[in-house]
């Protein structure tokens, strides 16, 4: 039991790829960004942690995908906010791609994140007598 958490414990996260959409500044110099997003994993976890800094007036959507596009969390940060700190506990969920897309309807930026668990290498030894 020890070692079946421990391997959940080490699963892996990793940030497959970060996308961004046409809106953002990478791609008009010219138009001011209305967020930006962090996203960490806490350590020996399986939850993400998401950080928005964004516009005062703005209403944005925080919101966990599977690969299938189905939803399976959605937040609503508040036009008077101007920050947003979220924790998805993804214990739960099994392995495969997950996307977090962070919208305020103009300008949409896409995380994804891959969740996999692996189990550590048994080494045996053998003594052979000939």
């Amino acid at each position: 039991m020890k070692t079946l958490v421990k391997t959940i414990a080490i699963a892996l996260f990793s940030v497959v790829s970060v996308a961004t959409f046409a809106n953002n500044e990478a791609n008009n110099p010219t138009k001011t960004q209305n967020f930006k997003v962090g996203m960490y994993q806490t350590i020996n976890t399986l939850r993400m942690n998401v950080l928005v800094e964004k516009v005062v007036g703005k209403k944005l959507t925080v919101t966990l995908k599977d690969a299938q596009g189905k939803v399976l969390s959605q937040e609503i940060i508040a036009k008077g906010s101007d920050s947003y700190f979220g924790k998805f506990d993804m214990s739960n969920l099994s392995d495969g791609k997950y996307t977090f897309e962070i919208t305020d309807g103009t300008e949409k930026i896409v995380k994804q994140v891959n969740l996999e668990t692996t189990t550590p290498a048994e080494s045996t030894r053998t003594i052979e007598l000939n």
